[in-house]
């Protein structure tokens, strides 16, 4: 079960008191204690003078949503067999990953962190799927001075550097789109429908709440005029079983429009009970925001009802390019068919990102790392992209579309498909005057 992100905030306030202890000291330190008292503490260093490369992964391994975790792993084994069949990383090999479950709690993935630096001496992090679990690690990362790149955790708070609860750093970058660009892409698909009543149904902890606080400041910021039914958002726990009160209460308030956040197997399962209940004939416009997630489709099938508006951060069909289409079949040829999901190309990148930034700066010292990070351009499966120095957030499109089955595929599709460009100033000045930072 994934703990309610005020837990979590509470336990990075705790770890950041610890961070007073930096390189820098740990450095003057061992010159007044010697030489004889450094093997023990050569993990914190990362890397550096080995023949092979090592990087540890944070995810969720178990539980309810165990498969973002799986598809994960199947990025970046992907990505380590391609770089290692072709000399490595400067002509080193990149070791077995080494994973650490989560389990969807704070201090669990603290605890993974710590101990893949410090025991494992990996060169470098990369994971985590919950926001919750992001707020708690990203302030532990700058304690150990640890390169970590986010592949599916979305709170723009983790990139954030100033305001309330910002805990972004100069160790914490992320490849993936994150919950403001996606919801500014839901705000630009809200306002090409009729609608004006809107209300949300999402999951209990910050990535519910914060879907529906974006929301509502993008489309503020539009000038959409909207009616926010407050008395009518429902926030069901994680791993809840019966949606049938949130639906019943969603539909009592009839709005014009809802946005969900859920996602993985709550996201599942809300689907086939909201259809049991009419839901979709009774609203006329649901967008959801990780709907498009192939986790999710697979799965359903041709249960999938046609005609939502679906999010996702990466798109197998979209762009259309060389290195995209490349990518999704050697994917498909690895993985019986399967299209590959937005953390599964998340996590592909990520490695590369770490390929790309230590033959730039020949070394794997993590600040020279972070410092090829800063502002860096790539080209990737999901198109080409620009790290943001000022947040280290990748500057990526919201991609949104229609639903639709497709016999061809064996899996619902979006038809059409769009990438909507959502430029950091643009998320920036839509924000001004609230506390939501853009993380971009």
């Amino acid at each position: 079960m994934v703990n309610d992100s005020h837990e979590d905030m509470h336990r990075a306030t705790d770890d950041r008191r610890f961070a007073e202890f930096d390189r820098r000291d740990f450095l003057k330190a061992s010159g007044v204690a010697g030489a004889a008292g450094l093997t023990g503490f050569a993990g914190c260093m990362g890397g550096g003078g080995s023949d092979t490369i090592t990087f540890g992964a944070i995810h969720l391994l178990s539980g309810f949503a165990a498969v973002y975790g799986e598809s994960a792993q199947l990025g970046y084994e992907m990505a380590r067999e391609e770089i290692n069949d072709a000399g490595g990383i400067d002509g080193k090999q990149i070791d077995e990953l080494l994973y650490r479950d989560s389990e969807g709690d704070g201090p669990t993935g603290v605890e993974a962190a710590r101990s893949l630096v410090q025991e494992e001496n990996v060169d470098g992090l990369v994971g985590l799927d919950s926001s919750g679990v992001a707020l708690s690690v990203a302030p532990v990362v700058k304690q150990l001075q640890t390169p970590f790149m986010v592949t599916h955790a979305a709170t723009p708070f983790v990139t954030a550097t100033n305001g309330p609860n910002a805990v972004g750093n100069d160790y914490v970058f992320r490849d993936g789109v994150n919950l403001a660009q996606n919801v500014y892409g839901a705000s630009v698909t809200a306002s090409e429908t009729d609608a004006t009543t809107w209300t949300t149904i999402g999951p209990n902890y910050a990535f519910g709440t914060q879907t529906w606080d974006y929301f509502k400041a993008f489309t503020q910021g539009m000038d959409l005029g909207y009616e926010y039914l407050e008395d009518a958002t429902a926030y069901p726990a994680l791993g809840a079983g019966d949606f049938t009160p949130y639906i019943n209460k969603v539909l009592n308030a009839d709005p014009d429009g809802v946005i969900t956040s859920l996602w993985g197997g709550d996201l599942i399962t809300f689907i086939n009970q909201a259809k049991n209940s009419n839901f979709f004939e009774q609203i006329d416009n649901v967008l959801m925001t990780v709907g498009a997630a192939t986790d999710v489709l697979r799965p359903m099938g041709n249960n999938m009802p046609n005609g939502l508006q679906a999010g996702t951060r990466y798109w197998f069909g979209a762009p259309e390019t060389e290195e995209n289409n490349t990518f999704v079949q050697n994917f498909r040829d690895r993985n019986n068919g399967r299209y590959p999901s937005y953390n599964a190309q998340n996590a592909y990148t990520a490695l590369y990102l770490y390929k790309e930034a230590i033959e730039a700066a020949g070394s794997t010292s993590p600040d020279d790392i972070i410092s090829q990070w800063d502002g860096m351009e790539y080209g990737a499966p999901v198109g080409d992209f620009t790290i943001n120095s000022q947040s280290n957030q990748a500057v990526l499109p919201a991609v949104w579309g229609t639903t639709s089955y497709s016999q061809e595929k064996g899996i619902t599709v979006l038809d059409p498909v769009n990438r909507i460009d959502a430029p950091a100033e643009d998320l920036r000045t839509l924000l001004e005057g609230t506390d939501l930072p853009a993380g971009v």
